[in-house]
């Protein structure tokens, strides 16, 4: 279904015999909360919070190291003797559930979920952890207090706190990372030079959030500019060439969160280690450091060259001074993608597709509903609004699956009154529900052929994340189609027809958007604009007041 699986890893911590695995990552219908293990069989969420508006919510979990399937496959929690599914909308509150079938511990479960069996969409994920040790005491690792910090850019901070007396420093480096399915590192380290700031021969500690979600925290040096080949280039220190030296930073800890990144580490001034290591002088008050930020990967610490000359030295022995407080972090959000509207005055054939939603960017920041990871593609734009005129005759060439036994893949094409479509799922009302295109008369879906599904990849994933335009994260996306032929969908909307009606999935909710119907014509006359039929436009989310001047300044030039 071109739905991209995002897991959180837990870091997790004990306190008072009960065990945190991690806060819940919402990925739909504003689930969120903090996830604990009582005791070897029965959680607890706090701070949850559920709209409560998907048809059927389940706490489910899976075992086995296989990840989950959005089809099924893992063991259901009931919520209460009486209802299998989250009952109703939660802000803020704790529920506590039992894990089942009796004799299933914690140790058993690898992931959990909140999964809803209809739409086959997970609103959260998280890995439970291996052996949890519910004797020791402690609480999920905070930021730790320092008694320094500095901004070295809008995207990364150092803090530090110095101990003269074990003759240590503690830093813990903060970075932005807004794609936590991407490594990346963040650098700080003393400068190669004395009298500046200068990448090679330099001795920074790289730091990460590893692909387990695990804090790192290496002891690298700087021979070159390149990556690490052979002993030679950025490098740590136990494969440095000239000299195999040990990884003398020690107490790593650290998490993820929010798009925000923090890695904790110490090492001694004097490590002893002078072929790979530099003396730390905290009373130096011209001490020139080197940092950096960027993706870990086969092309790791080229980014490492972001490093400036025009980077201050430091005093690391100063009195304490926090100069990030005026100065925090601004992980950048990504704007949604530009919503889009198809002008077609005229009878015309479209093409419908099915393929991802553009999860935050795209379907939901779009029409302000909850998407299911999938959405339509008309004529290769993400859900366009369609504007189209009565009495004209349409036709869509629809490639969304033509299955029923693979209802994953199964999305027959038709046009209602519904905004959230899915008039054949089980567990929808659908009694008021009108019908304009997409079914015969014995109540049979038209709108099913070959399946082609734009689906998101890795690359797609990163191009997206990185904040760039629908039409580059378009042309990233891996076009999949099976074979066979495209169903056919004919309609010519009348004046029983509503101003507005929506293209939907018959089998799913919330795939299509709108169409707004008018009696106007174009007109080439006069000095009044034309807008060409069939031409693609891009409008505001929030502007839909210049979509009614539109419409309105078409039908006054039309008379």
């Amino acid at each position: 279904m071109g739905t991209a699986l995002f897991l959180l890893f837990a870091v997790f911590a004990t306190v008072s015999g009960r065990v945190f695995i991690g806060n819940l990552p919402t990925q739909g219908h504003s689930v969120s909360g903090k996830l604990y293990a009582e005791d070897e069989t029965t959680f607890t969420i706090e701070d949850f919070t559920y709209d409560g508006t998907a048809p059927d919510a389940l706490l489910y979990y899976y075992t086995g190291d296989s990840p989950p399937d959005r089809n099924g496959g893992g063991i259901i929690i009931p919520f209460s003797d009486s209802s299998e599914k989250l009952p109703r909308r939660y802000n803020g509150e704790t529920i506590t559930f039992d894990i089942v079938p009796v004799g299933t511990t914690v140790d058993d479960i690898t992931y959990f979920t909140i999964w809803c069996r209809a739409a086959k969409v997970f609103f959260t994920q998280i890995v439970i952890p291996d052996n949890l040790d519910f004797s020791s005491g402690g609480t999920p690792p905070p930021v730790q207090p320092h008694e320094n910090c500095v901004p070295l850019d809008s995207s990364l901070q150092a803090r530090w706190s110095v101990d003269r007396d074990a003759e240590t420093i503690t830093v813990t480096l903060c970075g932005c990372n807004s794609n936590s399915n991407i490594t990346q590192y963040m650098g700080f380290g003393l400068s190669g030079s004395e009298s500046g700031t200068l990448m090679l021969e330099a001795d920074p500690v790289i730091a990460y959030i590893d692909e387990n979600f695990e804090p790192q925290a290496k002891d690298y040096f700087l021979s070159g500019y390149t990556q690490c080949l052979n002993g030679v280039g950025a490098c740590p220190d136990t494969l440095n060439s000239d000299a195999v030296c040990p990884d003398n930073v020690f107490n790593v800890s650290g998490y993820m969160k929010d798009g925000v990144e923090c890695v904790t580490y110490s090492r001694a001034f004097d490590t002893g280690d002078a072929d790979c290591d530099k003396v730390i002088d905290v009373d130096n008050m011209q001490q020139y450091i080197v940092w950096g930020l960027g993706p870990l990967g086969e092309t790791a610490f080229k980014h490492f060259t972001r490093a400036t000359m025009s980077t201050p030295p430091i005093h690391l022995g100063r009195d304490p001074l926090d100069e990030c407080m005026e100065t925090p972090l601004e992980c950048e959000k990504c704007p949604s993608f530009e919503a889009k509207q198809i002008l077609a005055l005229e009878g015309r054939t479209f093409s419908a597709r099915i393929g991802s939603s553009g999860v935050e960017r795209g379907y939901t920041a779009i029409t302000g509903m909850v998407g299911w990871g999938i959405s339509w593609y008309i004529d290769e734009q993400l859900i366009p609004e369609l504007m189209l005129k009565r009495g004209e005759t349409y036709t869509f060439m629809v490639e969304g699956g033509n299955d029923p036994e693979l209802p994953a893949d199964y999305h027959p094409f038709y046009i209602t009154d519904s905004p959230e479509g899915g008039i054949l799922n089980d567990l929808k009302e659908t009694a008021n529900e009108r019908v304009f295109a997409g079914f015969d008369a014995s109540n049979n879906p038209t709108g099913v052929g070959r399946l082609c599904d734009y689906k998101e990849t890795e690359q797609s994933s990163n191009v997206r994340l990185s904040c760039a335009s629908f039409e580059e994260y378009f042309d990233a996306l891996d076009l999949q189609c099976t074979d066979g032929e495209p169903g056919v969908v004919t309609w010519t909307p009348d004046d029983s027809t509503p101003d507005v009606v929506y293209y939907q999935c018959a089998t799913h909710l919330n795939l299509g958007w709108k169409i707004t119907l008018t009696n106007a014509q174009p007109t080439t006359t006069g000095t009044s604009p034309t807008i060409p039929s069939g031409a693609v436009t891009g409008i505001s989310v929030t502007n839909t007041l210049s979509m009614l001047f539109m419409l309105l300044f078409i039908t006054t030039c039309a008379f």
